[in-house]
């Protein structure tokens, strides 16, 4: 049996128990105030931070305490919502959140601080930064004084549209202001214009890490679209087909600027946020490096060409009928000192073994197919069948087929059948047509179980053929090639130009044509990588083996460079996006015995960082700038 005992409390515990059974209340005592405080203000502290990221505004007074601004972040970009603007569109029956809300998105997809500003007052508080106006129409004197001040102490301004081409009243006041930035204007884009897409310029200071010639489909807006020029142009307003008229090759759609050391850069949009709104994710990567090429923040890129080269150029024929005329093209090639490359329909060729013996001693050869019949639907079969007749076709005239590994489909009909099919043929690169890719830029395609060295490198066709242009006499079809060939240079894109036998006669339209383009890509080869379709495929795939990685520290940048495989690589290149104009980074090995690149100024605005030759392995340098005056 158990005898229960009972505890006699102590001092100590009845002191315990006193306090324990006071109110709760009165136990909290001077505390409940604050914990009351806190009950209310910390769900609406994480209410605000979630709703902040989600692009709400979060109020701030204003330098006077009145005039509120909005924080998003601390930051030195600022949105200017001007309130004249905004006016001007309330008058006007419009809406001026609608070209606001486009860039409070984008700042909140890449969780990027920036505040809102939106009268002169506070324009004059800001130091220096980069100020965007978004499509701000209206001005009064004091904003446009406040934004001149701005740029004068050294801050960037990025506008888009029509800004500034009204005054305070909503009054027609012109373009100064955008000239002012920088932008030369010609005038609205007729409404007739075919002109639906935005084409990017590669290797581009604001547009890097697009692909050269990107084709962006801009919507259609009410606001038109600008005509605009300047000291350099960093997009185009073209066609699908990526051509505009003669009297606008020169214009820009997007113009960036830098009159001199302390004045701050600038760059124009000639267009609204509407016609990007709809797809915007796809230009933010242009938004992304506009603002860093404004706050003056260098990029590094691997280059699309070795050797400092800013675009690559093929011209290659399709080797058909007419297949004599071949040799009247050789001589053309020989006089520049180009291996040009042949595709050969072998069917044909066979009729013409000794021309086609001429042309291998040196010329790039590749296949045109054994019949001049599309691929595009046949039969796996079928397809499997035809490769192996040109390749046997072939052999009947030259003893190395096997270093023939470049195809182009007649009349550029093929499908995903052909290109697998190339593939497992031993064919390492394909001349396609335009509509292959949205660039201006190979492709690799590769299965799996494929080793990169044997993947198939797609060359898209990107600039007009002689059958595009028939219709044109012997100075238009020079003009409308030249002006191709420099848009090549412009995109730093690969130009592909195909020409055919049956149209080359010696004194024919075409060759007289050639002539001019091929004096026009003499004076502008020093820029230009002239090379075999089967070179800019084969270096395609060594480029893969190059890997670049840059990290700040303090003023300087740590710049590493990888090289897989196990051959050494030619030419790989590193550009440079300057902070400065002008002003050529300098390059440092940070160890002992690393090859020492070769650092050119390609323009203004960039430079070259070249490597003749580096080894498998790793390397690392680093960079600095001299500083702006």
């Amino acid at each position: 049996m158990t005898v229960a005992t009972a505890t006699v409390p102590t001092m100590d515990t009845k002191i315990t128990e006193r306090r324990t059974t006071r109110p709760a209340v009165r136990r909290m005592g001077t505390y409940l105030p604050l914990l009351a405080l806190l009950g209310v203000a910390l769900p609406i502290l994480i209410y605000l931070t979630v709703m902040q990221t989600l692009g709400w505004q979060v109020p701030r007074l204003g330098m006077n305490g009145l005039l509120p601004t909005y924080e998003y972040g601390a930051t030195n970009t600022v949105l200017y919502a001007s309130r004249t603007t905004r006016d001007y569109f309330a008058r006007a029956g419009g809406n001026y959140e609608t070209l606001l809300v486009p860039w409070r998105s984008y700042f909140s997809a890449r969780r990027a601080g920036f505040k809102e500003l939106s009268t002169a007052d506070q324009l004059n508080a800001q130091k220096d930064g980069v100020v965007i106006l978004p499509s701000a129409v209206a001005l009064d004197l004091d904003e446009r004084t406040a934004l001149a001040a701005f740029r004068a102490r050294g801050g960037a301004i990025l506008a888009t549209w029509a800004s500034g081409a009204r005054n305070g009243k909503g009054d027609w006041e012109g373009w100064q202001f955008l000239e002012s930035l920088g932008a030369q204007m010609i005038g609205e884009m007729p409404a007739t214009a075919e002109a639906g897409h935005l084409i990017m310029n590669g290797e581009s200071p604001v547009s890097h890490q697009l692909p050269a010639g990107f084709r962006y489909a801009m919507a259609k807006t009410a606001e038109p679209l600008l005509r605009i020029k300047g000291e350099r142009i960093a997009a185009r307003f073209m066609n699908w087909t990526r051509i505009s008229e003669p009297e606008r090759r020169d214009e820009g759609a997007i113009v960036i600027a830098e009159p001199g050391p302390g004045v701050g850069r600038a760059a124009v949009f000639a267009f609204s946020e509407s016609v990007w709104e709809a797809r915007p994710a796809l230009l933010y990567a242009l938004i992304d490096d506009t603002l860093q090429w404004l706050q003056r923040d260098p990029a590094f890129l691997r280059a699309a060409w070795p050797h400092g080269k800013r675009a690559a150029q093929v011209i290659e024929m399709d080797t058909e009928e007419g297949f004599p005329n071949a040799l009247v093209f050789a001589q053309m090639m020989k006089d520049i000192n180009y291996r040009a490359t042949f595709y050969v329909l072998t069917s044909v060729a066979r009729r013409y073994p000794d021309v086609l013996s001429a042309l291998h001693r040196d010329f790039e050869i590749g296949y045109h197919a054994d019949v001049h019949d599309s691929f595009k639907g046949q039969s796996p079969t079928l397809q499997q069948q035809r490769m192996q007749n040109m390749r046997a076709d072939m052999a009947t005239i030259l003893p190395d087929v096997a270093t023939i590994t470049g195809f182009r489909a007649p009349t550029e009909g093929y499908d995903g059948t052909t290109e697998l099919l190339l593939q497992k043929n031993g064919i390492r690169h394909h001349a396609a047509d335009p509509a292959r890719s949205e660039s201006r830029l190979p492709l690799i395609e590769k299965s799996k179980d494929i080793a990169l060295q044997d993947a198939l490198v797609v060359l898209p066709r990107t600039q007009r053929d002689d059958i595009n242009l028939a219709q044109y006499n012997v100075e238009q079809m020079a003009q409308e090639m030249v002006a191709d060939f420099d848009l090549t240079v412009d995109n730093g894109a690969l130009g592909l130009l195909s020409v055919h036998t049956q149209n080359y006669q010696a004194e024919g339209v075409l060759a007289r044509a050639m002539v001019k383009l091929l004096d026009r890509i003499k004076q502008r080869r020093d820029h230009v990588w002239l090379a075999p379709a089967g070179d800019v495929a084969t270096w395609w795939k060594e480029r893969e083996r190059f890997r670049l990685s840059v990290t700040k520290s303090g003023k300087r940048l740590d710049m590493n460079v990888s090289i897989a495989g196990t051959t050494p690589l030619q030419g790989a290149t590193v550009l440079v996006m300057l902070p400065q104009k002008g002003v050529l980074p300098q390059v440092h090995s940070a160890k002992i015995g690393l090859p020492k690149p070769e650092v050119l100024l390609l323009d203004d605005y960039r430079a070259a960082i070249v490597f003749e030759k580096l080894a498998p392995g790793d390397y690392a340098y680093q960079a600095s700038f001299a500083s702006g005056k």
